[in-house]
């Protein structure tokens, strides 16, 4: 079986909240819009975490999925030059914090660059919400 990691960096405040209280898809937001947002890449959000809390422990929170359930989930794959032009439109209509796609995951180089740092994925449904927080199909490690 195969199985899907991503990383969430924050502040230990808040990884301590979303172990005792769940993720909520609809209080972030983002270059995407309102979600969940994770990464590819541990360095990314560790560097994500400092940048926002300063502080370098239990600061990321690992999330593992079978590979089955994330594809089972309805996706759109956007390219860089797609997810540049959508975050260009969501920012001019200050939209960070209520753009859906409305879809369960959106599935995203990071953009607001001009190179490629790793993939994002921003989660958005109530179905992405509940398989992110159900402890049977999601494996939480603080790091």
């Amino acid at each position: 079986m195969f199985k899907t990691k991503s990383y969430h960096g924050t502040s230990p405040e808040i990884v301590s909240s979303i172990l005792t209280h769940g993720i909520s898809v609809s209080i972030g937001g983002g270059e995407l819009g309102q979600g969940f947002y994770t990464g590819e890449h541990l360095h990314e959000a560790k560097a994500w975490a400092y940048q926002k809390s300063k502080s370098k422990q239990n600061n990321v929170i690992e999330f593992e999925h079978n590979d089955e359930d994330i594809l089972s989930l309805d996706i759109i794959e956007l390219n860089h030059g797609a997810a540049n032009l959508k975050r260009s439109n969501i920012k001019k209509t200050n939209q960070t914090r209520v753009y859906l796609f409305n879809v369960d995951l959106v599935w995203s180089p990071i953009v607001g660059t001009d190179r490629v740092s790793g993939m994002q994925y921003k989660w958005e449904s109530s179905i992405s919400e509940s398989l992110l927080n159900c402890p049977t199909q999601t494996i939480k490690t603080v790091i």
